[in-house]
């Protein structure tokens, strides 16, 4: 498949290679519409008593929840014609495109908190163009939230049908608020933690599921989210542009900036 881009537009921003502000905010409403529906899907299976569940090759688990969300994720991306390929959890065929612009997507987050029934799970669509994310898509089906960003226009959070602008909090001199996995914390996270803890008065730990940990950052409910352990591109990169977006920034530990490809094997260094 190659990429076919029908109109040009005006260039605004070097990030911007396709796409001009307006162009983008329309394109984010849209994906956030795919979002919703797929979200409306993992919830109609995930309030039923029972579902299918299998094992992958690496051990682990996908839900039929995962299999529907993918498939109206993908529905819904083709249907507004852009002809971007598609990297996904759910996909397992090799991906051969060869494309600067692409859509990053993990059609339920959080498996294991959608098996464990606590909400903390979320569906993820990315913009990637060129290594970055253009704009990022979370929605939380459970809590009714959904959360967007444009990175250089804003983030903002939406419950129902009000829309509010978030933005990253001021660091206070005295206490900070961490926020880890709840399902796959490291040594190394307790590390991190421990050294945190020497330079404030006051850490305050809160544990979440899936891509909820860099959101909570983005609207100021976090000051930092740490991840000494491996994930995926797509666990982060609709997180990345929601968090820029409201004013934060995402490095791995060495300092570098997260880039992002068309590979399903590739994983992101271990960051804050």
């Amino acid at each position: 498949m190659s990429v076919i881009v029908k109109e040009k537009y005006q260039l605004t921003n070097e990030r911007w290679m396709f796409m001009d502000k307006e162009r983008l905010l329309e394109l984010s409403e849209l994906t956030s519409q795919i979002a919703l529906k797929a979200s409306k899907s993992v919830m109609d299976i995930y309030l039923r008593k029972e579902f299918t569940q299998e094992k992958k090759d690496d051990g682990t688990p996908v839900t039929e929840a995962d299999l529907t969300s993918h498939k109206l994720i993908i529905e819904g991306l083709n249907n507004l014609d852009l002809n971007f390929p598609v990297l996904s959890e759910e996909d397992e065929s090799e991906c051969k495109e060869n494309s600067k612009t692409f859509w990053l997507i993990d059609p339920l987050d959080g498996t294991k908190e959608f098996l464990n029934r606590n909400g903390d799970f979320t569906v993820n669509i990315a913009l990637i163009e060129n290594g970055a994310p253009l704009l990022g898509i979370i929605s939380a089906p459970a809590k009714g939230e959904l959360f967007k960003g444009i990175p250089g226009v804003g983030a903002y959070k939406q419950i129902n049908y009000s829309q509010n602008q978030i933005k990253t909090r001021t660091l206070k001199q005295e206490m900070i608020t961490v926020t880890l996995s709840r399902s796959h914390q490291t040594e190394k996270d307790h590390q991190f933690l421990e050294r945190v803890s020497k330079n404030f008065k006051e850490v305050e730990l809160i544990e979440a599921g899936s891509s909820l940990k860099l959101c909570m950052v983005a609207e100021g409910k976090a000051d930092i989210y740490c991840r000494m352990g491996p994930t995926f591109q797509w666990d982060i990169a609709a997180g990345q542009a929601i968090l820029e977006a409201a004013g934060g920034a995402l490095r791995g530990l060495s300092g570098d900036n997260f880039h992002y490809v068309l590979d399903s094997a590739k994983k992101n260094p271990e960051f804050y």
